[in-house]
């Protein structure tokens, strides 16, 4: 190997090892980002760990905690993106989230945020390896379907039982 083909891999361990630290900054900044008082911020705050947690789950386990206590924000906006980031960072504590979403969804009143705990329900059993999981977050679907009168509303809750049971196979 040249000197130079030695330098650049140098340089790009270096600049992994920087891009590391700068998301896990990211994310401790996001997380406190949680507790604003304006629910525009906490709104970002939530998507923006949402799409830390995709990338490397590692970056927002420590933030799992946080993120489930934004499920009972003010803001319907808020409570609904928190579901859907649930289901994105996948959570060690797969059952412990889909209870508490279960709870949350039975008794929220904004469709918007309805719309995100189902979707985050949806990720949630599509990922969940535990059976029991899979099937306490479908029937809670199942019973919000029942419920549900908008349109719009029965779209979202089909599209994330497609997300647990994958598309129906042709014959």
């Amino acid at each position: 190997m040249t000197r130079r083909t030695i330098a650049f891999a140098g340089l790009l361990v270096a600049a992994v090892a920087v891009t590391a630290a700068t998301r896990e900054e990211e994310a401790k900044k996001y997380a406190a980002d949680l507790k604003s008082k304006d629910a525009k911020v906490r709104l970002t705050a939530v998507k923006e760990l949402g799409k830390l947690g995709q990338i490397q789950r590692r970056l927002t386990e420590p933030y799992t905690a946080e993120i489930l206590a934004v499920l009972k924000d003010s803001d319907p906006k808020v409570r609904g993106e928190a579901a859907r980031t649930l289901g994105l960072i996948d959570p060690s504590e797969k059952k412990e989230a889909v209870t508490k979403l279960i709870d949350i969804l039975k008794a929220e009143k904004s469709e918007d945020a309805r719309e995100g705990q189902e979707m985050g329900l949806g990720s949630l059993g599509a990922t969940a390896e535990d059976a029991d999981v899979k099937r306490m977050a479908r029937e809670a679907l199942l019973e919000q379907r029942k419920k549900t009168e908008s349109k719009r509303e029965q779209k979202t809750i089909q599209a994330a039982l497609l997300l647990i049971s994958g598309p129906k196979k042709k014959n």
